[in-house]
């Protein structure tokens, strides 16, 4: 994944975040790399989500909600609209990785759910319906909360290597996303709910599935044993646990935004 990324001919500092059940997370530069990984869960993937699903046709994984205007009487026939997007345009079946994402960002803008991750009383039971079907996907209370345990993961990994490295998070360069559903990731709606840090948003990118481009590279490149010796060399793996604030920042890192 570092090979693919090009750490070792950067002298910016670059952070690298694989998101997935396990979050694999590296910062530095061809001088020093520090590596962690974090227990984030299949929350990523659709996993422990009620409706959720992975990157299948039908998955819904782009979500806009909008609140619609009364008209001249007071009245609407619906409080919110809602516009989804399935991969392949299919008819959804439920909701995949990048959907809980977005679904989130919306929730949050449209102030359907607070900076604790708390669903609006009238969804709290039920949760929030994404399709007007028979049978509706649901995005529920619980859901939030399963997102909330791995952006806290995630988030918290950063920030103490960001700490160990010695810098700020403002100091980090460029900032690399990948997993299986990177290249569709909603950058920006990621950063409003702090799954990436905002301040980095815009040196962000979506690199997608790395592990498989890394192996093309190497079958390809004939200096990729020397490479990859480098990276070891110049990289060292944090323990998360070993920080004495880990507990503390990863409680605030639940929050959303």
């Amino acid at each position: 994944m570092l090979f693919r990324s090009d750490f070792v001919n950067n002298k910016e500092i670059s952070l690298f975040v694989d998101l997935g059940t396990n979050g694999e997370i590296a910062l530095g530069n061809c001088d020093r790399i520090l590596t962690t990984s974090v227990a984030a869960g299949p929350a990523f993937e659709g996993g422990n989500i009620s409706c959720g699903t992975g990157s299948v046709a039908g998955a819904i994984c782009a979500v806009t909600i909008t609140r619609n205007v009364e008209d001249s009487e007071g009245n609407t026939s619906q409080l919110f609209n809602v516009q989804i997007k399935t991969i392949h345009n299919a008819q959804p079946c439920g909701i995949c990785g990048t959907g809980v994402i977005e679904t989130i960002s919306e929730l949050l803008k449209c102030g359907l759910v607070d900076e604790t991750g708390l669903l609006a009383d009238e969804y709290f039971e039920t949760g929030f319906s994404l399709t007007n079907t028979e049978n509706p996907i649901l995005f529920t209370q619980q859901d939030i909360r399963q997102f909330q345990l791995a952006k806290a993961a995630v988030r918290t990994g950063i920030e103490v290597l960001t700490k160990e490295y010695g810098i700020t998070i403002a100091e980090i360069d460029k900032v690399y996303i990948a997993g299986g559903f990177g290249y569709h990731l909603n950058i920006e709606k990621s950063a409003s709910i702090g799954l990436i840090p905002p301040e980095l948003a815009d040196r962000a990118v979506a690199v997608g599935n790395t592990s498989l481009a890394g192996i093309v590279k190497y079958l390809s490149d004939p200096n990729a044993l020397h490479i990859l010796q480098r990276i070891k060399n110049a990289s060292e793996d944090i323990i998360l646990a070993n920080d004495g604030d880990f507990q503390e920042v990863y409680l605030k890192n639940t929050c959303l935004g």
